[in-house]
């Protein structure tokens, strides 16, 4: 948006973006990420078809925004979680994040399953390396250093953690039904176990305290 673009007509461009993001993410849900066409989008949004190209030059750069904005909110929503619990012994802090990751991939099962539907079609090799969500791999990096100081590996530690994460998450969201507890118990109990070689001064320290030392 140019600096030019103001008041009235920069409100209405940025409502008509945001209505043909959430048309997208209902025609995604509704006829599958393969099935749905701009003109789907378009019609969902109650804009004229050239309308999306205003905005958006294809589907897939729509669908690359909502994966950046729902990795924004799960990254704000674990540093809420993680400073909330932060004086909690590893595990409760663990299971925290982990229903934190789940509660928003649940509520957020149509945009995922148009995300892993674009991967099988046309996944590069950096996203197949990268993953995702570099920005909550960023999130966990971070707070890796935070508790351990220079941790050499922390990018591949992060990126391991969250490749659990997410297989068990996906198995909660689209696999046979499990309790959000079961399933944030155990991606908490595996998380410290593979740390545990990695982050010697995790165990019943909280990691507020822990990253003091």
């Amino acid at each position: 948006m140019s600096a030019k673009e103001t008041g009235p007509r920069a409100q209405k461009k940025a409502e008509t973006r945001a209505a043909l993001k959430a048309a997208g993410g209902r025609c995604f849900g509704e006829l599958g990420y393969a099935a749905t066409q701009v003109g789907d989008i378009a019609r969902a949004a109650g804009v004229a078809h050239g309308t999306f190209y205003v905005h958006f030059q294809t589907k897939e750069q729509l669908t690359d925004e909502l994966l950046v904005e729902l990795n924004q909110t799960l990254v704000a929503r674990l540093e809420k979680t993680w400073e909330k619990h932060a004086s909690d012994p590893p595990l409760a802090l663990a299971e925290a994040l982990a229903e934190t990751c789940l509660e928003l991939w649940s509520r957020e099962r149509e945009l995922l399953a148009a995300f892993a539907e674009r991967l099988g079609q046309t996944a590069s090799l950096d996203t197949l390396r990268d993953g995702i969500s570099p920005p909550v791999a960023g999130f966990l990096v971070e707070r890796l250093r935070r508790v351990a100081g220079d941790l050499p590996d922390a990018d591949l530690v992060a990126q391991a953690l969250l490749g659990m994460w997410m297989r068990i998450g996906l198995r909660y969201v689209f696999g046979p039904r499990i309790s959000k507890k079961t399933a944030a118990a155990l991606l908490a109990r595996l998380s410290l176990g593979a740390l545990a070689g990695v982050v010697p001064v995790l165990g019943s320290t909280p990691l507020h305290a822990a990253g003091d030392r």
